[in-house]
Formats: C-alpha cells, sequence, structure tokens
C-alpha cells in the first residue's frame, strides 16, 4: 500500500488556491517593486522591467580575476550496480576525486551591477531635478552603517563563498533612514546606500581582508553573488516601500 493523494474539494477551491498563489507569489512581489520604482521616478513598467532583467541578471556573472590560489572542486559522487559472489546485484558508490582549481572572481549582473547603474541614475537624477547636493552626507552616512552591519554579519559559505542575513541590509537602511535622514532624500538614501552597502560590507571589504579571503574555499566567488543577492534586492525594495 502506498500513500496517495486525493483532493475532492471541487474545481472552484482549486481554482481560488491557484489565484491566491499568484497573487501571493508573482502579483504581490512586482506590484511592491512597481510601487518602490516609482518613488525613485520610474513608471511601473519601467519598474517592472527592472525587476524582470535584477532576476535575469542573478545567474549572470562576468569574470575579471583570476587567483593564483588552489582551490578544491569536490566531483559529484558515483553510484554504479554490480554483482557480489553470490550473484546478487549490488549498489557501489565512489566518492568522486577533488580536482584542483584557481580561484576565479567575477561579478554578478543583478545583484551588483544593474543595482550599482541604477544608483548612479537616481543619483543624478535626483540632483538634476531638486539641485538636490544635500543627498550625497546622508547616502554616506546611511551606506557605513549598513556597510558595516553587514561586514560584521559576513560569514564565509562552502556553496556561496560569502553570505549576510537576508534582511539584515533592509533593517538597517529602515532605521537609519526613517530616524536620521530628512523626507525628500529618503527613497534614494534608502535605495543606493541599502544595495551598495549590502556588496560593500557583505562581499568588497571582506574580500579585501586576508583573514575573511583565505577562508572562502569556493572555484568562484562573485560579488553580488547567491549569498548576497537576497540581501541587496531586499534591501533596496523593502527599504524604499518602508521609507
Amino acid at each position: 500500500m502506498y500513500p496517495y493523494f486525493q483532493y475532492s474539494g471541487g474545481i472552484l477551491p482549486a481554482l481560488l488556491f491557484l489565484v491566491a498563489l499568484f497573487f501571493l507569489f508573482i502579483f504581490l512581489p512586482v506590484s511592491m517593486v512597481a510601487e518602490a520604482f516609482s518613488k525613485l521616478g520610474l513608471t511601473p513598467a519601467q519598474g517592472v522591467l527592472m525587476f524582470i532583467a535584477i532576476l535575469v541578471g542573478r545567474m549572470v556573472n562576468i569574470p575579471f580575476h583570476t587567483s593564483e590560489r588552489l582551490v578544491v572542486v569536490p566531483k559529484p559522487r558515483s553510484v554504479s550496480f554490480g554483482m557480489d559472489e553470490a550473484g546478487r546485484p549490488v549498489r557501489i558508490q565512489e566518492d568522486g576525486a577533488g580536482e584542483l582549481k584557481k580561484q576565479v572572481f567575477a561579478v554578478n549582473v543583478g545583484g551588483f551591477l544593474m543595482p550599482l547603474l541604477l544608483s548612479l541614475t537616481f543619483i543624478v537624477r535626483q540632483h538634476m531635478i531638486f539641485q538636490a547636493d544635500g543627498v550625497y552626507p546622508w547616502i554616506g552616512f546611511v551606506l557605513v552603517m549598513v556597510a558595516g552591519g553587514c561586514y560584521a554579519m559576513s560569514r564565509p559559505d562552502p556553496f556561496t563563498g560569502l553570505r549576510i542575513p537576508l534582511v539584515l541590509p533592509a533593517l538597517i537602511t529602515f532605521l537609519c533612514v526613517y530616524f536620521f535622514v530628512p523626507l525628500e532624500y529618503r527613497p534614494v538614501a534608502a535605495y543606493v546606500a541599502g544595495t551598495m552597502g549590502a556588496v560593500l560590507g557583505g562581499n568588497i571589504v571582506p574580500l579585501l581582508t586576508p583573514r575573511f579571503r583565505n577562508r572562502v574555499g569556493t572555484p568562484m566567488v562573485s560579488i553580488g553573488g547567491p549569498g548576497t543577492f537576497g540581501g541587496v534586492f531586499v534591501a533596496g525594495i523593502l527599504s524604499v516601500l518602508l521609507a
């Protein structure tokens, strides 16, 4: 007797459940992103396009440096089947031998390059439209706070290289922006400082610190990659909405 799943609630409840899933996991995040980018001067359509571009860019890493340091790249375990002395089938597992490769450093398109370009665009727009020279000290203040917090919580990870807590950059950004930054500067300061502070404190500064860099053993170290992308993305969207 094998366990099985049987649903007898009818078609209408099933359709409502699918609609609720669509609203929760697709429509709601996209609408939040569009609302966040609208505070920064983009139209909803532009915000959705940026959302899609960032998610697609998350899968693209551009190498820029190959280190002389060798790291072990484990090979997957191989499984085969054979016969024992009695003629019975047996399963044979063999651990793959590790291979030494030079460590490669790269930048992630969705987690670093696009947030960097968007940050520069928002700063230029803020300066040209509002003549807001006073925004720069506030961006610098919040960026230092976010970078410091991310650096303190950054940890080497065997799969992603370096990892930071998902909501930490957004939380620090929101607290600093809400309590210190003037109202007219909050959206730009939140996005720029939240995203760039997460990358700076979560990736760049640790990689420039020998005690951190020597503990990172992944074949590819991606700035803004898997271990940091979530924190960068959440900080850029959530902190702007809350600000």
